[in-house]
C-alpha cells in the first residue's frame, strides 16, 4: 500500500490517557521518495466512541530514523521484522510480516517520561502519549525547543511546534528571517510563510523592488507569485505608482491577463 500523507500525526487530547498506545500497523516503501518509508498506524487500544481515540494515521519518515527494516528487507517475501525508532520522546515498534513489499502488523509506542517532565519545565504541559508519539515521528527534541526559545519565536505551544517542524521551519530559517527584518518571529506566521516559500532572498528582492512588505503581505506576494518580473512586467506598461496592495489585487482580478 501506497499512502502519501502529511507528516504531523496524533495532535490529540490533553485527558484520559495511558502510558503506551497500540494497535495495527503497516510500514511501505514511499513511490515519491525512495529515501522514506510510509508509516500506517490504527489505534486498537481505546474505548469505542471515545473522541480521544483517532481511527488511522499516516506518516513518513527517512529510513534512517528506523532500525530492524530498511527498504530493501521490505522486498523479501515472508519475512518477519520489527521495525523500531528509539529517540527522546519514546520508543515506537512495528511487528509482524513483509507482503506485497509491506510490513503489516502490530505497533506497540511507550512514552519517555523524562521527555514529557523536560518540556513541562519549558512551559508545555498535557503532553499525551499521542502527541509524545507525534514529536517522535517529527523528531522534535527537547535541544531543538530550547533552541527555538532561545531565538525568540513567541506563541509556542505543542501543535505549533509540531507545525514549525513538519514544515522544516530550522533555527537557520528563523536567524534568516530576523535578520531579514522580521524579529517578531511568531510561531503561526512563521509556519505560514514557510508554507508558502517565503524565503530571506524573497524579502530581499520585495525590499530591492522599493517594498516593505509585512509579514501578511509577504505570505500574499509567495501566494499570487508577485516576484520581480511581475512588477517590472506592471511597470513598464506605465504602472509606476504601484502599492504591494494594488499588485496584489492585480493579480486576483487577474488584470494584467
Amino acid at each position: 500500500m501506497r499512502v502519501i500523507a502529511f507528516a504531523v500525526l496524533f495532535l490529540g487530547c490533553s485527558t484520559g490517557f495511558a502510558q503506551s498506545l497500540s494497535g495495527l500497523c503497516m510500514l511501505s516503501q514511499r513511490a515519491d521518495q525512495p529515501d522514506k518509508g510510509q508509516l500506517m498506524l490504527a489505534r486498537t487500544d481505546c474505548d469505542k466512541g471515545s473522541d480521544s481515540c483517532s481511527d488511522m494515521n499516516n506518516s513518513s519518515t527517512e529510513w534512517s530514523r528506523w532500525t530492524g527494516v530498511s527498504a530493501e528487507m521490505l522486498q523479501k517475501e515472508g519475512t518477519t521484522l520489527t521495525a523500531q525508532m528509539s529517540a527522546e520522546p519514546g520508543e515506537l515498534t512495528c511487528n509482524g510480516n513483509v507482503h506485497d513489499g509491506v510490513l503489516s502488523g502490530r505497533y506497540q509506542f511507550t512514552g519517555n517520561e523524562a521527555f514529557v517532565k523536560e518540556m513541562a519545565s519549558m512551559g508545555f504541559d498535557g503532553i499525551t502519549p499521542r502527541k509524545q508519539l507525534g514529536f517522535l515521528m517529527l523528531d522534535v527534541t527537547t535541544a531543538w525547543v530550547k533552541e527555538m526559545k532561545g531565538l525568540g519565536v513567541t506563541e509556542l505551544s505543542t501543535n505549533k511546534l509540531m507545525g514549525l517542524k513538519a514544515l522544516h521551519v530550522t533555527p537557520g530559517y528563523v536567524r534568516a528571517m530576523s535578520a531579514a527584518g522580521y524579529p517578531e518571529l511568531r510561531a503561526g506566521k512563521l509556519t505560514e510563510m514557510k508554507a508558502v516559500g517565503v524565503t530571506p532572498e524573497k524579502v530581499q528582492e520585495a525590499k530591492a523592488l522599493g517594498f516593505t512588505p509585512t509579514e501578511h503581505e509577504l505570505i500574499q506576494m509567495s501566494i499570487f507569485h508577485i516576484d520581480r518580473s511581475f512588477v517590472e512586467r506592471m511597470r513598464a506598461r506605465g504602472l509606476n505608482d504601484l502599492t504591494l496592495d494594488k499588485l496584489i489585487k492585480i493579480k486576483i482580478f487577474k488584470v494584467d491577463e
